[in-house]
């Protein structure tokens, strides 16, 4: 079993439109629906892909009780959804002018320590109960807590298991810290490359300065680094190996979520035991299927099957010294 925990779930919305004007009235068809929310795209695109996966985290007012009847309708997961309060967040996606994407993401409920305990506790619970084979947190958190994934990370390792693979697609102050850390570290992250260049605070637009700035100490006891560099696919650093992985132009709809699908598509790989190319490449094509959908988190496995046999996976020469 795979536990995906998604602190901020968030109900979607994609308009499209072929011109967006600011500051004038701008009319859009129906858009879009769908839920949102980093774990829970993530654990739909490893339950698509055959995985049994249990979904947890916070919901809260009307938008957070239509997550959770969306979720009992796609029967993809089990769940275990906490209430909040405040309101579950919107997030709209305008796709317009050439594939141009704005986004408006609303900051969802606060999330106290005494309820992240009680979260933790009922994941301990679910481990004691049954084999989870991996955990992965990912997305935003509204806290005021910038350490508070160490915090769940550490619980983890000295409450509920020293070995499970924790995977943690996080970002900004939440991703340094866990970097910055000197007692544990995940098993897994997945910054792109402006999130890199964020967190080194150095510009990185290249894959072969991403690939310089992975041996840097920071990156220290990660077994599985991702750096996703949009069309130009990805430079990854698996414990001292490094490889490119090079993906097809296709046609795109909405890439919301396709980072997420491909975190979803890593885990299930993983948990699956596939080779580390065979793990690259299905995590590439689950991103590249998600890319071809409106709504987020979702791949068709034909699809992910065709892009697979595309997808160019290096192993490259490249050491510290």
């Amino acid at each position: 079993m795979i536990i995906t925990i998604t602190m901020n779930p968030s109900m979607d919305f994609a308009y499209t439109i072929k011109q967006f004007q600011l500051g004038k009235m701008n009319r859009f068809k129906d858009p879009v629906q769908s839920v949102g929310g980093k774990g829970i795209n993530a654990g739909r695109t490893a339950a698509l892909s055959g995985s049994t996966v249990h979904l947890t985290g916070f919901l809260a007012g009307d938008f957070g009780k239509m997550v959770k009847k969306e979720l009992v309708k796609e029967n993809l997961c089990s769940l275990d959804m906490l209430e909040t309060t405040g309101k579950t967040r919107k997030a709209i996606t305008i796709m317009h002018d050439d594939n141009t994407h704005t986004e408006i993401v609303e900051s969802g409920p606060e999330i106290s320590s005494e309820e992240i305990r009680t979260l933790l506790g009922r994941i301990g619970k679910k481990c004691a109960e049954e084999t989870v084979d991996l955990i992965c947190i990912s997305g935003s958190i509204n806290s005021e807590n910038e350490h508070i994934y160490l915090d769940m990370l550490t619980y983890i390792r000295e409450n509920i298991s020293q070995t499970i693979p924790v995977f943690m697609d996080v970002s900004e102050q939440q991703l340094a810290s866990l970097l910055k850390s000197e007692t544990y570290k995940p098993t897994f992250i997945k910054p792109n490359h402006h999130e890199l260049s964020q967190i080194l605070d150095k510009e990185i637009a290249t894959k072969e300065q991403a690939l310089k700035e992975l041996n840097s100490p920071l990156f220290d006891g990660i077994d599985y680094i991702m750096v996703s560099c949009g069309k130009d696919g990805a430079i990854c650093k698996v414990n001292n190996d490094f490889y490119d992985v090079a993906i097809p132009s296709i046609p795109v709809i909405n890439t919301t979520g396709s980072g997420d699908a491909s975190v979803g598509g890593f885990v299930h790989a993983v948990v699956n035991q596939y080779s580390i190319e065979e793990t690259l490449k299905y995590s590439m094509a689950c991103g590249m299927s998600n890319a071809q959908h409106g709504e987020v988190g979702t791949i068709n496995l034909d699809r992910v099957k065709e892009f697979c046999s595309k997808i160019q996976v290096n192993k490259l020469t490249f050491s510290k010294a």
